[in-house]
C-alpha cells in the first residue's frame, strides 16, 4: 500500500483552507528529476570549464610550437653556418698536415655516426628538433676529431722543431774557407791525406758560434793535433768539433743554443795560421760540414 501525504494550504481566511494529497512516488520522482537536473548542470559546467582549459592549453601549445619552429629554423641556419666553418677548418687542417708530413683523414669522417638506431619521433616539431640534434652531434664529433688532429700536428711540429734546433745549420764563424772536407795535400808532410772537416781562416779572437742546440761534451788541449779543442753533442747521433781555438767560453756539460758564442779562433796545435777546424760527425763518422750549413739565401715555406 502506497503512503500518502496531506498538505494543508491556508488562504486569506479560514474558509479557503485546502487539502492537497501527495503520494510518496511523487516525492521520489521530484527528487529524481532534481538529481538529474543537478547532474546535468554539473556535467555541463565541468565540460564548459574543461573546454575552456583545453582551449587555453591548445592556444598555449600552438604558441609554443610556433616559438619552437622559429627557433629551430634559426638553429638550422646556425648549424649550416657552423658546417661551412668546419669545412674551412678541415681544409686548413689538411694543408698543415701535408706540410707536417701527416696523412690527411678522409672528409667522410664527418658523417661518422654512433652505434645503435634512434627512433624517429612522430610529431613534426619533434622531428625537426631530432634531425637538428643529429646534425649538431655529427658536427661536435667532427670538431673533436679536428681538435685531436691539431694536437697531433702540434706534437709533430714540436718534435720537428726540436730536431731542427739540434741539427747544425749555420757557419760556426765568419771566416774564409781555406780547406774543404775530403782528401787534400797535408801542409806539413806534403802527402795526400783525408781532411775530416773544413778550415775557416779568420784573425785570432774571432768569435765561434754554436751551429745548433746541444751540450758541451769535450774540452781538451792537444798541442800535437787540434790544439785547444771543443766538442758539442747535439743529439740524434750528431756532434760537432772545433779545433785550434784560442779561448773556450763554455764549460763541460753546459747546454748551449744555436748562435751562442762558445769560443774564439786561435792558432793552437798543429796549425799553419789562425783558423777554425770544424767537423760534423754522425754516429761518430765524419761527414761534410757543408751539408749541414743552410745558405742565407735559402727560403723554406
Amino acid at each position: 500500500m502506497r503512503s500518502k501525504y496531506i498538505i494543508k494550504i491556508f488562504g486569506n481566511n479560514a474558509e479557503s483552507i485546502r487539502d492537497v494529497t501527495i503520494k510518496s512516488w511523487h516525492i521520489k520522482a521530484f527528487f529524481a528529476i532534481m538529481f538529474v537536473i543537478m547532474a546535468f548542470f554539473t556535467f555541463a559546467t565541468y565540460r564548459a570549464v574543461k573546454y575552456t582549459i583545453d582551449t587555453s592549453k591548445m592556444t598555449r601549445y600552438q604558441r609554443e610550437n610556433e616559438y619552437l619552429r622559429i627557433h629551430l629554423k634559426d638553429m638550422e641556419a646556425k648549424i649550416t653556418h657552423l658546417d661551412s666553418l668546419i669545412d674551412r677548418y678541415y681544409e686548413d687542417n689538411a694543408s698543415i698536415r701535408v706540410k707536417a708530413g701527416i696523412p690527411i683523414p678522409p672528409r667522410q669522417f664527418k658523417e661518422v655516426g654512433i652505434g645503435g638506431e634512434l627512433e624517429e619521433p612522430p610529431y613534426p616539431v619533434q622531428k625537426e628538433a631530432f634531425y637538428s640534434e643529429e646534425k649538431l652531434n655529427k658536427l661536435l664529433r667532427f670538431t673533436k676529431m679536428q681538435l685531436n688532429s691539431f694536437n697531433q700536428i702540434e706534437k709533430k711540429l714540436a718534435a720537428s722543431q726540436f730536431i731542427r734546433d739540434h741539427t747544425p745549420s749555420i757557419y760556426p764563424t765568419n771566416g774564409r774557407l781555406t780547406s774543404p772536407f775530403g782528401y787534400r795535400i797535408d801542409p806539413f808532410t806534403g802527402k795526400r791525406k783525408f781532411h775530416y772537416g773544413i778550415d775557416l781562416a779568420a784573425p785570432i779572437g774571432t768569435p765561434v758560434y754554436a751551429p745548433a742546440d746541444g751540450t758541451v761534451s769535450l774540452i781538451r788541449r792537444n798541442m800535437r793535433g787540434y790544439g785547444l779543442e771543443l766538442e758539442i753533442k747535439h743529439g740524434f747521433g750528431i756532434s760537432t768539433r772545433y779545433g785550434h781555438l784560442s779561448a773556450i767560453l763554455v764549460k763541460l756539460g753546459q747546454k748551449v743554443k744555436r748562435g751562442q758564442m762558445i769560443a774564439r779562433i786561435g792558432n793552437t796545435g798543429r796549425s799553419t795560421g789562425p783558423h777554425l777546424h770544424y767537423e760534423v760527425r754522425v754516429l761518430g763518422k765524419p761527414v761534410n760540414p757543408i751539408n749541414y750549413i743552410i745558405p742565407d739565401t735559402a727560403y723554406y715555406e
